[in-house]
């Protein structure tokens, strides 16, 4: 599977590139506008920058970096290309990792149990409340990540900031999820010895004695929650740099949290705001999908004046999924240079999702491979990906298809502003965004997902099956 290519860093990069200072600092910028490529770049030059020194200090001990990403996928993507960018030395070493192995890697993982069982001991709980379950299980998970075990009632007056409007939680409910929910769930782990996620980034923001890391960056930062940042913080030398590398509008967990309640002080932040991947037509699609969301300060959203060249209008492809595989496979060998580009499927899903697609592959002789959860990047010759939409995030490709966009797998409340739905819009234009030269989505006239209203009129081509 092919990487992104080799780049010059351009002059907004550059200003970036050139401020080594010590601290913590901020990158952000909208999809397309080069977060992956300055952080790399940036790993690079930090760590040139550091081995110069060690070499002028004659200094004995290795310069430390760590790279860290959210999901495998990327971590696989992040690591073949640090590779390529930062010189073998025995003055470096680096480490590249997801933020759960690296932490799991100080705390160990005796009693760990996976998000999926997690999820279902909350909604054991959640009953008695007067919302959604699968909002419940949500918002649990995002104010145990938000706030230390031991100021958990910060949550009662806190502002709900990427939680979407609907449906609201007045103090008195908020009071009910720490009685109710969260105080019996954490006591239910503690009969059983069990151990999640949450718990182990709190561990590790309290282990000490560990070398700490003089060079840390951390891409797709939006989805990272307060405690595993506070654990990051937790790591570093004095004179370390930090870079946090995110754009909140393609935030798609319920993690956010402000860097102050965290305890990090930002030293700078640098807004990278040209497009250098998506068309303007793809930019234009996309950023229809998120308009009227509420803008974080850290977000930024798709920007088609932002972008230098321009390309075909994306596509819609309305009938049943076999025809929109069908159409699929044959732009693909027809219209395709698959020797030079890439190719993703990705669904909001995954999974049993693309048994369909495999089979119709495997038929017309395409090879393929499966990126999600994949921890190390395909170096096969394959250019067509299966990925899920979630483990695409910080990748890009030259033709992105998204197909069976239903109601089915994309459900949510009814509610104005409801958070799932602010949550799939952020998703939906994240996949979007992934691709360089051209985007196709499909989806079923029976049952089509409520996202495909929010299309934009005169954005993209519908073709009829």
């Amino acid at each position: 599977m092919r990487l992104l290519s080799h780049v010059e860093a351009s002059p907004e990069q550059m200003r970036i590139l050139a401020d080594t200072r010590p601290g913590f600092h901020l990158v952000r910028g909208a999809a397309g506008s080069g977060k992956t490529t300055t952080a790399l770049l940036r790993l690079r030059q930090l760590c040139a920058t550091r081995l110069s020194r060690r070499e002028r200090l004659q200094q004995d001990a290795p310069v430390r970096v760590l790279v860290l990403t959210y999901n495998k996928t990327l971590e696989g993507y992040v690591a073949e290309l640090a590779r390529q960018q930062v010189p073998n030395s025995p003055g470096l070493a680096l480490r590249v990792s997801t933020f759960s192995k690296w932490a799991v890697g100080m705390v160990g993982n005796a009693g760990l149990v996976d998000r999926e069982r997690t999820r279902t001991a909350i909604a054991s709980l959640a009953a008695s409340i007067p919302l959604p379950v699968d909002f419940v299980i949500d918002e649990v998970e995002y104010l145990l990540g938000r706030f230390r075990p031991e100021n958990l009632d910060d949550y009662l007056g806190a502002r709900r900031e990427g939680r979407g409007q609907a449906p609201r939680v007045e103090r008195v409910l908020r009071q009910r999820l720490i009685t109710d929910v969260v105080l019996p769930h954490i006591a239910h782990k503690e009969k059983y010895g069990w151990r999640d996620w949450n718990d182990i980034a709190v561990e590790a923001a309290q282990i000490v004695g560990q070398s700490p890391w003089d060079v840390v960056i951390v891409d797709e930062a939006q989805d990272f929650s307060a405690n595993q940042a506070r654990a990051i913080a937790a790591h570093v030398s004095t004179d370390h740099t930090t870079t946090f590398v995110m754009d909140a509008t393609q935030r798609i967990y319920p993690r956010f949290f402000t860097w102050t309640e965290a305890g990090i002080q930002l030293a700078n932040t640098h807004v990278l705001r040209s497009n250098y991947r998506n068309t303007r037509q793809i930019a234009a699609f996309a950023r229809a999908l998120v308009e009227g969301l509420p803008q974080e300060d850290n977000g930024s959203l798709p920007d088609f004046h932002a972008s230098d060249h321009d390309g075909p209008l994306p596509t819609v492809a309305v009938g049943k999924f076999s025809n929109q595989v069908r159409f699929a496979l044959r732009h693909l060998q027809t219209k395709i240079d698959t020797g030079s580009d890439s190719v993703a499927f990705l669904h909001p899903k995954g999974g049993g999702w693309f048994d369909y697609l495999r089979q119709a592959l495997n038929r017309e002789g395409i090879e393929w491979c499966e990126l999600t959860r994949a921890s190390e990047w395909p170096s096969g010759p394959e250019s067509v990906a299966l990925c899920t939409i979630h483990s695409a995030k910080g990748l890009e490709f030259d033709h992105v298809f998204m197909l069976g966009l239903n109601q089915q797998v994309t459900p949510h409340g009814k509610e104005e502003g409801d958070a799932t739905l602010d949550m799939l819009r952020r998703l939906l234009a994240m996949g979007v965004g992934r691709a360089r030269k051209t985007v196709t989505l499909g989806y079923s006239a029976d049952d089509p997902s409520t996202l495909i209203d929010l299309l934009g009129v005169g954005t993209y081509e519908e073709v009829r099956l």
